[in-house]
């Protein structure tokens, strides 16, 4: 039976994810597999449709002894003996050193006659005292000195002034300013959500949203990073966010609006951020990652991780 023909790029796909190409029909000129029917099986698989075939587990590399013993074998048959190919490392030289008393070194520093002018400009100068005024300056010194004033008693003093924090930030007194809120950004390329975002809704008429490829690429990622939370749909409703559990099908993401409310890290996509202290992860349509509400050294390993499966969806079939 003769093969059917597949392009360069859907070939590297399917071999890329374990896909038996051979198995499918292609939508292409002449029955040709192309990119989109690759995505549009990894979209079936996604769905829990259909199951990869398990990748199949390479043998372990034989341990150095058997492979330096294989080889002194082979060489043996040749009558070459291995150690003769293994170069000598060179030697490094070695200084002799002629250790000599202390008693027997003669040191012999020439005396040097100075002049008296040569000793003067060595000796260090001599700070002199400011020289005495005479009367005349003194007295108009003394009518140049304005008069003293009269301090202002306790009860001429006004109200205490107000502390510079509370001034500058406008604050009422006796109220601690609020804690800055860190947030963590990094932009990430759509071009494959996207591609696979245009296979889900041609497959299956469901609309163009990424937020279920980011909850799935937060759920793993949370996994992987062995971080204490859970991914969760977020909602803005006023001032406040909630959490809700999403749905176990991944299609069903597509359509429903979650279910009972949680605690965890909530997933948003839009252009608004809402950052209230909690742990969320924000998604721009300009591909603007932001992470908040979590330290920062978790916020970008946790950035990094998700930024990796969004520029390739297909990683969160494996």
């Amino acid at each position: 039976m003769e093969e059917p023909r597949i392009t360069p790029l859907a070939r590297r796909l399917a071999e890329e994810n374990g896909i038996d190409w051979r198995r499918l029909k292609g939508t292409g000129p002449d029955g040709t597999i192309v990119e989109r029917d690759i995505l549009a099986f990894l979209a079936k698989v996604m769905a829990g449709e259909v199951d990869l075939p398990p990748v199949p587990e390479a043998p372990p590399p034989p341990p150095p002894e058997e492979e330096l013993k294989r080889a002194q074998e082979a060489l043996g048959r040749e009558g070459v003996d291995l150690a003769d190919l293994i170069p000598e490392p060179p030697k490094a030289p070695t200084l002799q050193v002629e250790e000599v008393a202390e008693e027997e070194l003669e040191l012999d520093f020439p005396e040097v006659d100075l002049s008296e002018e040569e000793e003067a400009l060595l000796l260090p100068e001599e700070e002199e005292g400011p020289e005495p005024l005479e009367a005349w300056e003194e007295d108009l010194l003394k009518a140049e000195a304005p008069a003293e004033e009269a301090l202002p008693t306790p009860e001429e003093e006004g109200p205490p002034p107000t502390p510079l924090g509370e001034a500058t930030l406008g604050l009422l007194p006796g109220v601690a300013p609020t804690p800055a809120l860190r947030v963590v950004r990094k932009r990430v390329d759509l071009a494959g959500l996207e591609a696979a975002l245009a296979a889900f809704q041609k497959a299956y008429g469901v609309a163009k949203t990424p937020l279920p490829f980011l909850l799935r690429a937060a759920e793993r990622a949370l996994a992987e990073l062995g971080l204490p939370h859970r991914a969760l749909l977020g909602r803005a409703e006023g001032e406040g966010v909630r959490g809700l559990e999403p749905p176990r099908s991944f299609l069903a993401l597509f359509r429903e609006g979650g279910g009972k409310e949680g605690e965890g890290l909530l997933c948003f996509y839009g252009e608004e951020e809402v950052h209230t202290g909690r742990p969320s992860l924000f998604l721009s349509p300009e591909g603007v990652l932001a992470a908040s509400g979590l330290e920062a050294g978790e916020a970008r390993r946790l950035l990094e991780r998700v930024a990796l499966y969004l520029e390739h969806p297909v990683l969160l079939l494996a």
